[in-house]
């Protein structure tokens, strides 16, 4: 597997000279199923707004959402609104300071759902700042498969297939000649959303006239939002034809089960 980089959308506002918003620690991606994620909002009070009287209020949005999916007021119990309802530890503290404790996001069970942008807006009775940064749950394959097959004793046909992925998947097919990877020509993909996931197929029709014995077929699946991707290889030899016995003939013998004549 190998890891590109997610950059995540970063915005946000700040009055001047009171209460700001320092850092915006969200994951830019989470597994699917994870046992739990922490987003923190850490903001910086001036001295007056530490006081519970001055009316801090730290609240999470979800996807521009209008109503908050968390609200925490100090001296106050933390709130799971929305999409969140039932889904946070609300007694998670992260600091132990009464002005910051309960600023964070304990999300149970990420799941692809909460995918998305979430804003932590942070106000006094004089003072308001906000933070934004995106966040993609992603779920790996459920299914992953490579194969091939003979349409005709002269020809093979790699198909891949990939299912149950999130977010929008891409696949590839590369053959390996003498250890060098090249893209397949005329790849088929077609990828279909199902239910809040993503299934991918991939598949080419090769002449064994064209290929080196024996040929490597790779199958790749990355998932372009976040750092995952996972191969498949399978290895072929051309000139040779299984038959519906199970046997195989023609060319090369000594990759042959059992050596019978070619009838077809």
């Amino acid at each position: 597997m190998f890891f590109p980089l997610l950059i995540a959308t970063l915005s946000r506002c700040a009055g001047a000279g009171g209460i700001q918003i320092t850092h915006l620690n969200v994951p830019t991606e989470v597994r699917n199923g994870s046992s739990y994620t922490i987003l923190d909002c850490v903001y910086s009070l001036k001295p007056d707004e530490v006081d519970t009287e001055r009316g801090l209020v730290v609240k999470w949005y979800f996807n521009n959402g209008p109503s908050p999916v968390y609200q925490w007021i100090p001296g106050m119990k933390p709130q799971d609104l929305g999409v969140l309802r039932g889904r946070l530890n609300v007694l998670h503290r992260v600091t132990d300071n009464v002005a910051t404790m309960h600023r964070a996001l304990y999300i149970l069970n990420p799941t692809t759902d909460l995918s998305g942008e979430y804003k932590c807006h942070v106000s006094t009775f004089e003072d308001e700042d906000f933070m934004t940064k995106k966040m993609v749950v992603y779920a790996t394959e459920k299914k992953f498969e490579l194969t091939q097959s003979k349409p005709d004793p002269d020809s093979v046909r790699i198909a891949c297939s990939a299912k149950g992925l999130f977010p929008e998947p891409k696949m590839a097919l590369y053959k390996t000649p003498s250890g060098s990877k090249l893209s397949m020509p005329d790849v088929e993909v077609e990828t279909t959303a199902k239910q809040g996931s993503y299934d991918i197929r991939a598949q080419a029709l090769m002449s064994d006239a064209d290929l080196e014995s024996p040929t490597f077929f790779d199958c790749e699946v990355k998932i372009p939002e976040v750092r995952y991707a996972v191969r498949k290889t399978i290895v072929y030899y051309p000139g040779i034809y299984e038959l519906p016995s199970g046997k195989c003939c023609r060319r090369l013998w000594r990759h042959c089960s059992a050596r019978v004549a070619c009838s077809v």
